[in-house]
């Protein structure tokens, strides 16, 4: 995509050029006239007996009113291979191609350059510097920022990102490279000043309303623009998914801003879109009778569907159920993470996580322990726990899947543990941090055991994490009655032996 700044800029160094040789024309390197006035003008002027700069300044004269006479008929003969030179170099260096539209639009602006300095020349040999200043003021302006095309301000934002936040989690690393991708979609490689205007912010919220959700499995390489021109029928993503571009288009701006790749006010700053919903439609915890299905199904039925198996899946369950985790944490954990403390106790290590106070120290429930969670650990052959990633699991835990004939299978949850669709795994964090504050009433401790921010004042930095033996002390207090452990030993042995 060819931007308007680009444009801009391009008509900006080229009217530098034509500043630069009138530069030449003060110091004294003047040509007898321009080569384009035919052989009759030159005689003209000539049997008109004017001085050498009087010469020149009618035969400016006379160009400058070609020019216009060209511009009123669109006529860019003049400047059309000035402008396909360009649009090669712009292929070959940055993978823009430009339409013919776009050639004659930047060819008929060359041209009013062209005009605009023989106009300040033809002024100049007659004693008057000021349409020439003019120009020099307007070069120095339009050319005053450097140009940063917005791909090379994202490739430049994604490391920063990556090397800023060491211990973010892997899915929001991922989430972070989709984002910028996507926006790079959606403008193309637009200079960051364009980019940072009202105009894109109503672009970006206007294809934000139609972007299909799940769109590389429904449309695979197709663009989002040849999406939209197609009128097709298809599911759009949440406001609160569409936000999340645009939360990334203002972290975007924000960055360029501090590496003084622009100076300007943060124009993505307060326009999300509205996500209020009802009650009912906010995800909601399992119940006792969700658990009780959940541990019959882990115990009686297959964890996976295609090969290979995923009998760890058993394990993966478990440790939400038991501790409240995020999926990404569960499934980025590692030997390495099972460890113990100075006085002994068996902790989970967390190292990534979606705030800071998710990296945490965290002791396993004596339930896992007791079930060989420990023994599973120690005879794994790989490092990783689980072959899962949080996208695998999810596929097939929360949502259809797709099978050859192209019909869809329900997940392991929708078969076996609840249909409603406002519950997931997630709801097993719900359900551990309501029994957290049943045992505790304390907001603190619960946001301790969830691994939320507890705050920022210097008594809440003091107190930010309470020891991993005083939360298993809480952990155990929480009533289990309704899960049961036989069941639960009977399936560790089988699938672990």
């Amino acid at each position: 995509m060819f931007s308007k700044e680009q444009e801009k800029r391009l008509v900006a160094l080229f009217l530098k050029v034509g500043i630069e040789e009138l530069d030449c024309m003060c110091s004294g390197e003047l040509d007898e006239v321009d080569e384009v006035l035919d052989a009759s003008m030159r005689y003209v002027a000539k049997q008109r007996g004017l001085p050498q700069t009087e010469h020149v300044a009618y035969a400016s004269d006379i160009i400058a009113r070609t020019r216009k006479k060209m511009l009123a008929d669109c006529n860019t003969i003049l400047t059309d291979e000035v402008v396909e030179r360009i649009a090669y170099d712009l292929w070959k260096q940055q993978g823009i191609r430009l339409s013919g539209p776009e050639k004659k639009s930047l060819a008929l602006k060359l041209l009013h350059v062209d005009l605009q300095v023989q106009e300040a020349k033809s002024a100049f040999l007659r004693g008057n510097w000021s349409p020439m200043e003019l120009l020099r003021e307007k070069v120095t302006r339009d050319l005053a920022t450097p140009y940063f095309g917005l791909a090379t301000t994202l490739a430049k934002y994604q490391e920063n990102y990556l090397c800023s936040k060491p211990n973010v989690s892997q899915g929001s690393k991922d989430d972070m490279a989709v984002e910028c991708r996507t926006l790079l979609e959606i403008f193309g490689n637009i200079g960051i000043t364009e980019f940072n205007t009202m105009e894109s912010v109503t672009k970006l919220k206007q294809i934000l309303l139609k972007y299909p959700k799940n769109k590389v499995q429904r449309f695979g390489n197709k663009t989002i623009h040849s999406i939209l021109k197609g009128n097709q029928l298809y599911e759009v993503i949440s406001p609160k998914t569409a936000n999340h571009f645009i939360d990334r288009a203002r972290a975007v701006v924000q960055y360029a801003n501090k590496c003084h790749m622009l100076n300007a006010a943060n124009v993505y700053e307060g326009e999300r879109f509205k996500t209020e919903n009802a009650a009912e439609e906010e995800r909601l915890a399992y119940e006792t009778a969700d658990i009780k299905r959940l541990i019959n199904a882990i115990c009686t039925h297959p964890l996976s569907i295609k090969n290979p198996p995923h009998p760890e899946r058993f394990w993966l369950i478990l440790i939400a159920l038991f501790h409240g985790f995020r999926l990404g944490n569960i499934v980025a954990l590692r030997k390495e993470d099972i460890c113990q403390t100075d006085k002994g106790t068996w902790i989970f290590l967390l190292r990534t996580g979606k705030t800071k106070a998710t990296i945490r120290p965290v002791a396993i429930c004596d339930s896992l322990l007791l079930l060989g969670f420990l023994e599973w650990v120690e005879n794994l052959p790989r490092q990783k726990l689980f072959q899962d990633s949080a996208k695998t699991f999810s596929v097939w835990y929360n949502r259809n899947e797709i099978q050859a004939n192209g019909k869809p299978s329900l997940g392991f949850e929708a078969k076996y543990v609840t249909t409603d669709k406002r519950k997931c795994l997630y709801s097993l964090r719900h359900t551990f941090a309501g029994n957290v504050f049943d045992v505790t009433d304390d907001f603190k401790i619960t946001a301790d055991m969830m691994g939320h921010a507890t705050g920022s004042s210097v008594t809440a930095r003091y107190t930010k994490r309470t020891k991993a033996e005083t939360l298993k002390e809480i952990s155990e207090k929480m009533q289990l009655q309704h899960i049961d452990l036989d069941s639960l030993e009977t399936r560790a042995i089988e699938l672990f032996s």
